[in-house]
């Protein structure tokens, strides 16, 4: 995605080996929502899609222990435990990943303004391979079920990326 994303600031809130999860706010004064449908405003389910996008972008970090045990160079949110405790880190390589395919997307009820909306996204990775499976809710329930496959590849520093 663009650094001009029209999704706006999306948080996450959690990292780790298996997936993440985010948050971002729907203003009840976005554009988007006046045209989306006038008279019933509801939030474009293709927001919800790039919340899923977003989030596994981050999971996905620039960078990764070159053991593969984990996102992230080692420190911060993606860490992993014991990093740097007594033992050398192994260079982090370089990595980048491309959707692929959308396999799955169900929307299940509207994403109203005002609304807080959640993405707990599951990351399965099959070699070159990443399979991500994302249940988006907000505080009145689930509203999508969303699976997207991406292109996952490592590289050295000396390829472009």
């Amino acid at each position: 995605m663009s650094a001009a994303t029209p999704l706006g600031p999306l948080e996450v809130v959690r990292r780790g080996p298996g997936g993440a999860a985010s948050v971002f706010d729907v203003a009840p004064g976005d554009p988007v929502l006046a045209g989306h449908y006038p008279g019933f405003a509801v939030l474009p389910g293709v927001y919800l899609i790039e919340a899923v996008d977003r989030t596994v972008r981050d999971w996905a970090g620039p960078l990764e222990g070159a053991d593969g045990t984990g996102p992230g160079p080692g420190t911060g949110p993606g860490s992993r435990p014991g990093a740097g405790a007594g033992t050398a880190a192994a260079p982090p390589r370089p990595r980048r990943v491309e959707l692929a395919a959308m396999d799955r997307c169900r929307f299940r009820r509207p994403v109203h303004p005002g609304d807080r909306v959640f993405t707990d996204v599951t990351v399965r990775r099959d070699g070159d391979v990443l399979l991500c499976r994302a249940a988006v809710g907000t505080n009145r329930g689930r509203v999508a079920d969303i699976t997207l496959r991406y292109r996952y590849e490592e590289y050295e520093e000396t390829d472009s990326p």
